[in-house]
């Protein structure tokens, strides 16, 4: 594929995003330091991490640790690594990548591989790899693990189920107790703060919706470049006051962007969604679309982080409230759910196609993308396009194929098939 000959219309904010970034990593590693000492976790995407925030605790995300050497293209011989040491080429390439970074003691925070932990979190709302590879990570640096399980809410969440989770919540805050050796805080005091950090999690999240309704406008302010490398601070820091600031700040860049009629492409001509995980390591195919004249509205995997509102929880029982939007993450429920979400999206962005990513690692998130991708075109009369890729192994990539699909798809936006 040709390298792009369109200047990305880069946000003037991704410069602090990437100060942002440099700092949370740069304070994962002073929290080991003696004098600057605070528990390390690591923890999964879709965990309850105002838990640990109201703790004192670090959370630090593998999984996107992977979306950053796969951004960096460095990611394959790390999963090489993990080969090596007999871990199935099947496997999620984020647990590759982790796993063969901690093994071999290099990483791409200069040199480094993440901070080691202090105790784990996962959780079962995503997908069983992450439990198994979280064993690997509590029997390699002998930390504690707790797993929190979510039953899968097909339907939505019955109250057995939410008093389920909740339950396991309250054991949670016993459980970073005993790993950190605290004392538990005084009940009110404990809400107190809990109630504190969910609110700059609602906010956050609340301008993370503003942004997806701005994308709304013709021509869109923020295509997927941006919205997926802006996921970093409302997937690692939700629940701190540095995310809803930096939210403000993008907010106010779109907004001005709207009043000024500047698109994230020039020239646009046709309006995409995005369904499953970037594929971090190859951006070059969305600016192909976007030579194009094609400009993504929307994605479910950015759309999913705006559920997290927490409205109730700063009224009545902040567990109960987490115990239910913890139960609803995206890979959670049934496929009839992601099809409404996905119908959703596809009518408020005005999208003219969706493009499914196919990737080889996130079986739980491509599971069932065909059926998907017919309903968008029986039901909604759409044009549709499958990629096979994955989000950080670019071996999993054929360049060749992929093109001659974006084209034939491009044709029939165009009306020429």
């Amino acid at each position: 594929m040709k390298t792009a000959t369109m200047p990305d219309r880069r946000l003037k904010v991704d410069s602090e995003l990437k100060r942002l970034i440099l700092r949370h990593y740069l304070g994962a590693f002073r929290a080991k330091r003696p004098l600057t000492r605070r528990p390390v976790a690591w923890v999964t995407s879709g965990a309850p991490v105002e838990i640990l925030l109201a703790l004192g605790i670090l959370p630090v995300y593998p999984e996107n640790y992977g979306a950053l050497c796969g951004s960096r293209k460095a990611a394959v011989p790390y999963c090489e690594e993990a080969e090596k040491a007999g871990y199935s080429l099947d496997l999620c390439a984020y647990a590759r990548n982790s796993i063969g970074s901690m093994l071999s003691g290099r990483g791409e925070l200069g040199g480094r591989p993440l901070p080691a932990p202090d105790l784990l979190l996962t959780t079962k709302n995503i997908c069983g790899v992450v439990v198994k590879w979280w064993e690997v990570v509590a029997r390699h640096y002998g930390c504690p693990l707790f797993v929190l399980d979510t039953p899968f809410a097909a339907d939505g969440v019955t109250p057995e189920q939410k008093e389920y989770v909740r339950g396991q919540l309250e054991d949670l805050v016993d459980f970073c107790l005993r790993a950190t050796r605290r004392r538990r805080p005084p009940r009110e005091a404990f809400e107190r703060r809990l109630r504190e950090v969910l609110d700059l999690s609602g906010q956050a999240t609340a301008l993370w919706q503003e942004l997806q309704v701005l994308r709304r406008n013709s021509p869109t302010p923020a295509s997927a470049l941006d919205m997926f490398t802006n996921l970093f601070p409302i997937v690692t820091l939700r629940g701190t006051q540095a995310c809803v600031d930096y939210y403000r700040k993008v907010r106010d860049e779109l907004s001005e962007r709207v009043r000024r009629g500047e698109g994230a492409v020039p020239g646009e001509r046709f309006r995409l969604v995005w369904d499953n995980i970037a594929i971090w390591y190859n951006f070059d195919l969305v600016r192909y679309l976007h030579r194009r004249g094609a400009a993504f509205v929307g994605e479910t995997y950015t759309d999913a982080w705006g559920l997290y509102d927490f409205k109730e929880a700063r009224v009545g029982d902040p567990l109960d409230a987490m115990a239910e939007l913890y139960s609803l993450v995206l890979l959670n429920v049934g496929l009839e759910v992601r099809k409404e979400r996905l119908f959703r999206m596809v009518r408020l962005q005005r999208a003219d196609g969706v493009v499914f990513h196919s990737c080889r690692s996130c079986k739980t998130y491509s599971l069932g993308q065909y059926e998907l991708a017919r309903a968008v075109r029986d039901e909604l009369g759409l044009p549709t396009l499958i990629i096979e890729a994955d989000m950080v192994d670019s071996r999993a990539f054929a360049s060749g194929p992929t093109v001659t699909r974006i084209d034939a798809f491009l044709e029939l936006l165009s009306g020429g098939l």
